[in-house]
C-alpha cells in the first residue's frame, strides 16, 4: 500500500514538474503530445510539406514576414545546399547569383585598368589589361591620371568617375596623366575589354610577367595573344602571376594550358559520382609556345583551376617549371552552375579532378619549389562590421590584430601583431593619429580606422607596384638557370 502511494505521489510530482517546465520554456504541452503521435512515421516530403503549412499559417511572426511563402522555400534549399561534405556546392540568391555570373565573365566596361587612388585620390595605375583601350592608348604601370573628361581626380568621388567613364561606353574621353613626371594628354573610348590577362616584356632582362586574375571565357584567346606578343619578341623565359586566382572555368585552364604544352597532352583528368575517369587534352585550336623556364608565382589563394593549370604544367614539362611562393588553396573538384527562370542559380560539385599523372591536391594544394612567404599585410583579416565599432585599449578583437599589423608597416612601435590590443600599441596609435590630426585617444574608432586602412594600403600598392620579394625571388631562379 505503501509503495503503491508513493509512485502514484511520485508520478504527480513528475507530471507538475513537467508541466512548470514546458510552460516555462514557452512550449504548448497539448501541441506536443497531439502532434507528436500523429507525425511519428511521416514520409519526409509529407513531414516537409506539414513543416512548411505551420509556419505559414500558425507561426506567431509569420504575418511580420514579406512573401513568406517565398522566404521558407529560399531558407529551405539554403538548408538542402548547406552540405558540410562540399562547402563549394552552393545556392544563391538573386543578387549572390548575378555577383557569381559577373566573376565568371570576366569583362568589364571602362579604360582596362586595375588601379589604386594615391593621398590626392589620384588614380595610379597598377596593371594594364591585354587589347584594353588603356593599353592601345599607351598607359603603363606607375602612370597617374590626374583628370577625366576635364573632372580633377583629387576633387570629385573615384565611384563616380568610374560610372561617368563606364556611362561614356563608345565616347572618347580626354585623360590627363602623368608618366615619369612629365604630364600628357590623350583620348581614350571606353568600351568592353576582358580583365583576366596582363602582359609586361621585359626584353632588356630577358622575361616576361604574365598575371592571370581569373579564368574566364575569354582568358584562353587573350592567354595566347600574349604568348604570340612573347614569342615575337625572343623572350623564353616567362614568370606566370597566379596569386589572388581563385580558379574559373575549368575549360579555361585547358585552353590556357594549350599554349604552353605539346599538342595532345593530358592537362587533367576528371573522375565523376559513379567513379569514372576521363582525361580532358590540349585544344587543338591553339599552337605551344615553347620556353625555357616558366617561374609560377602560387598563394593560399591560388585554388581551382589555377592549381589544375599548375598541376598540367609541372606533370608535362617537369624541370622547365618551378613554382614560388606559399601552399596553394587545395581545390580539386569541379562544380557546374545551373540557372533558374528567376535569375537564381545552384552552382554544385559534379566530379574531382586529377593531375595528368592522377594526383589529386583537394584539401592539400601544392607545396611550392620555393618557398617565400607573403608579407604579414598581405594576410591581414579583419571583420568589417567591427570597424563601425570603437577598439579600446586592454581588449581582445580580430580587428586588433589588424590594427598593429597596420601600425607596425607604418613604422609605428606597435609591440604585437595578435588580437590582443596592448596598451604600448595604443601609445603607437597616438601618434599615428596625431601625425594625421587626428583624436588623440589611443582608442582606434571608425576615422582612425578608415585613415589607418587607407595609410597602409597606399603604401603597400606603393611598394608593390613594379615587384615584390616573390618577383624578385622568380627573377632570381631564371638568372640562376
Amino acid at each position: 500500500m505503501k509503495k503503491a502511494e508513493y509512485k502514484e505521489t511520485t508520478l504527480t510530482v513528475i507530471i507538475v514538474i513537467l508541466c512548470l517546465l514546458f510552460f516555462g520554456l514557452g512550449v504548448s504541452v497539448p501541441m506536443i503530445f497531439d502532434r507528436g503521435t500523429k507525425s511519428e512515421d511521416v514520409a519526409s516530403d509529407e513531414k516537409f510539406n506539414a513543416i512548411y503549412d505551420l509556419l505559414r499559417e500558425e507561426w506567431y511572426f509569420a504575418d511580420e514576414v514579406e512573401d513568406i511563402d517565398k522566404v521558407l522555400l529560399e531558407k529551405a534549399i539554403e538548408g538542402m545546399t548547406d552540405l558540410e561534405e562540399d562547402p563549394h556546392t552552393n545556392y544563391y540568391d538573386l543578387e549572390s547569383a548575378q555577383k557569381f555570373s559577373e566573376s565568371l565573365e570576366g569583362s568589364n566596361v571602362g579604360l582596362g585598368m586595375s588601379y589604386f587612388l594615391d593621398e590626392d585620390q589620384n588614380f595610379v595605375v597598377k596593371d594594364v589589361f591585354l587589347d584594353s583601350p588603356a593599353e592601345k592608348a599607351g598607359l603603363q604601370t606607375g602612370d597617374v591620371i590626374t583628370t577625366i573628361d576635364g573632372q580633377a581626380c583629387s576633387q570629385n568621388d573615384s565611384d563616380t568617375l568610374v560610372q561617368r567613364i563606364k556611362d561614356h561606353e563608345g565616347t572618347p574621353l580626354e585623360i590627363v596623366y602623368t608618366h615619369e613626371g612629365e604630364s600628357h594628354s590623350i583620348t581614350i573610348e571606353p568600351t568592353e575589354y576582358d580583365e583576366t590577362v596582363s602582359c609586361q616584356l621585359f626584353e632588356d632582362q630577358g622575361f616576361a610577367l604574365l598575371r592571370l586574375t581569373s579564368f574566364s571565357e575569354n582568358s584562353g584567346a587573350d592567354f595566347a595573344k600574349a604568348m604570340k606578343r612573347i614569342q615575337e619578341a625572343g623572350i623564353q623565359d616567362l614568370i606566370l602571376d597566379l596569386r589572388g586566382n581563385t580558379g574559373g572555368y575549368l575549360s579555361a585552364a585547358v585552353d590556357i594550358a594549350s599554349s604552353l604544352l605539346p599538342k595532345g597532352s593530358v592537362v587533367v583528368q576528371e573522375e565523376d559520382k559513379d567513379g569514372h575517369r576521363s582525361e580532358s587534352k590540349t585544344n587543338d585550336d591553339y599552337d605551344q609556345v615553347k620556353l625555357d623556364q616558366i617561374v609560377i608565382l602560387q598563394n593560399a589563394t591560388t585554388a581551382s583551376a589555377s592549381e589544375a593549370l599548375i598541376g598540367a604544367l609541372k606533370d608535362n614539362l617537369g624541370s622547365v617549371v618551378t613554382t614560388v611562393g606559399t601552399t596553394s588553396y587545395g581545390k580539386g573538384t569541379e562544380q557546374t552552375s545551373v540557372p533558374f527562370s528567376d535569375g537564381t542559380s545552384i552552382k554544385y560539385t559534379i566530379a574531382k579532378w586529377f593531375t595528368p599523372n592522377g594526383e589529386s591536391i583537394d584539401q592539400v594544394g601544392f607545396v611550392p619549389d620555393v618557398e617565400v612567404s607573403s608579407s604579414e599585410i598581405e594576410n591581414v583579416q579583419y571583420n568589417a562590421e567591427e570597424t563601425k565599432n570603437t577598439l579600446e585599449p586592454d581588449t581582445v578583437s580580430v580587428n586588433a590584430k589588424a590594427v598593429q599589423i597596420f601600425l607596425k608597416y607604418l613604422g609605428y612601435s606597435a609591440d604585437r601583431t595578435d588580437e590582443y590590443f596592448s596598451e604600448a600599441s595604443s601609445e603607437a596609435l597616438k601618434l599615428f593619429q596625431k601625425d594625421n590630426a587626428l583624436s588623440i585617444s589611443g582608442k582606434c574608432d571608425p576615422q582612425t580606422w578608415e585613415k589607418l586602412y587607407q595609410k597602409a594600403m597606399l603604401k603597400y600598392n606603393q611598394d608593390t607596384l613594379y615587384t615584390d620579394q616573390q618577383i624578385e625571388t622568380a627573377i632570381d631562379q631564371l638568372e640562376a638557370s
